[in-house]
């Protein structure tokens, strides 16, 4: 006789081995079919104020009831007006003949008692001091971490005190800014802040004498700007004077990428100039930008950007570098606007506003 045991064995071995993987996917299944219905039911699960919660499905209220609103929902509800308002207009600051001079760096690096003793005989009541180079440098103690991470900062207590001693000597303080022209920050940051170049997308776009500008438009550039201006006025500042506000017009201009620009230059500058009057709305500072007299003439430069009749309404005070025979016309020109013309010059004049300068 044949023993059919060891075949029996094997046979009932796979039967058990099957058993086994289909409750395994029964209960695979099952899971699933749990976890789509909670999924489902999350969508009609309402907390209430004890930390409990309870399901409110459809068919379970009542024809025309509302559906509970959500614990933290405080809105109305009824369509909302937004009202935006705008920031009202800087107050005019008190008309005062300026007679200013130009003091180069070294006031700000221990030369500040030597400046004033040579200020004594001259008729003058306010200083222009520089306080930011085309180079990004900025001379005074500055505290922004952004300037600190790029080594920006260049002054120190020698700088504070310097501006402490020049104030006190009872002179008018004018900050001078070169604005756009900043090759340190613009290098750090060149695709959120500088002039790119077309070719080489991502890079810094080269002037000629190799240096770097920023972009009004992109809002990194502006923002530093504005900490800049908002830190000077903080330091005592009677203004602020905005050196090279405008675009680059020298060099290779074409190899400049202008494609993601969404505004003009004008806008681009417009804008930033607001935003910075903006910010210094708390402080009692005038804000001024330095204009060519071929601009202010002319009305507006395309490739530079500068609008007269727009900065006019923005700014304080517009300095223009000039000939004493330049004055009439510059006297003209800004005859129908607000603001103020300040010629700079190499010698004072008998009448009206002027800044020496260096």
């Amino acid at each position: 006789m044949k023993n059919r045991f060891p075949r029996y064995r094997y046979n009932s071995y796979h039967g058990r081995g099957g058993n086994r993987r289909m409750r395994v996917i029964l209960i695979l299944l099952a899971l699933l079919l749990i976890a789509c219905v909670f999924w489902i039911a999350q969508r009609y699960m309402v907390y209430c104020e004890d930390g409990t919660f309870r399901f409110e499905f459809p068919w379970t209220q009542r024809q025309g009831e509302p559906a509970p609103a959500a614990q933290n929902d405080q809105t109305p509800a009824q369509d909302l007006e937004i009202i935006i308002e705008e920031p009202a207009p800087p107050e005019p600051h008190a008309r005062t003949v300026l007679h200013a001079r130009e003091l180069d760096a070294s006031a700000l690096q221990g030369g500040s008692t030597k400046a004033l003793a040579a200020l004594a005989e001259e008729d003058v009541n306010a200083l222009v001091i520089p306080v930011k180079n085309s180079r990004g440098q900025l001379l005074y103690p500055s505290q922004l971490s952004d300037a600190a991470k790029i080594g920006a900062v260049a002054g120190g207590s020698i700088a504070a005190a310097a501006i402490a001693e020049l104030k006190a000597a009872n002179y008018a303080l004018i900050a001078r800014i070169a604005t756009l022209h900043d090759s340190l920050f613009a290098y750090a940051h060149m695709t959120d802040a500088a002039v790119e170049q077309i070719k080489y997308r991502g890079y810094v776009w080269y002037a000629p004498d190799e240096t770097f500008y920023l972009a009004p438009e992109k809002v990194l550039t502006r923002r530093y700007l504005t900490d800049i201006a908002v830190e000077c006025a903080q330091l005592g500042f009677d203004e602020l004077l905005l050196d090279e506000f405008a675009y680059p017009t020298q060099g290779r201009l074409s190899n400049i990428y202008t494609a993601a620009r969404t505004v003009t230059q004008t806008q681009a500058l417009t804008t930033l100039a607001t935003e910075l009057r903006s910010a210094l709305k708390s402080y009692d500072v005038r804000l001024s930008v330095v204009m060519d007299a071929e601009t202010v003439l002319a009305g507006e430069n395309e490739i530079s950007g500068q609008s007269l009749p727009d900065f006019a309404q923005i700014f304080d005070r517009i300095y223009v570098p000039a000939t004493p025979e330049q004055l009439p016309a510059l006297r003209e020109a800004l005859g129908e606007y607000p603001a103020e013309l300040v010629p700079i010059l190499h010698e004072a004049i008998e009448d009206g506003d002027y800044l020496i300068g260096q």
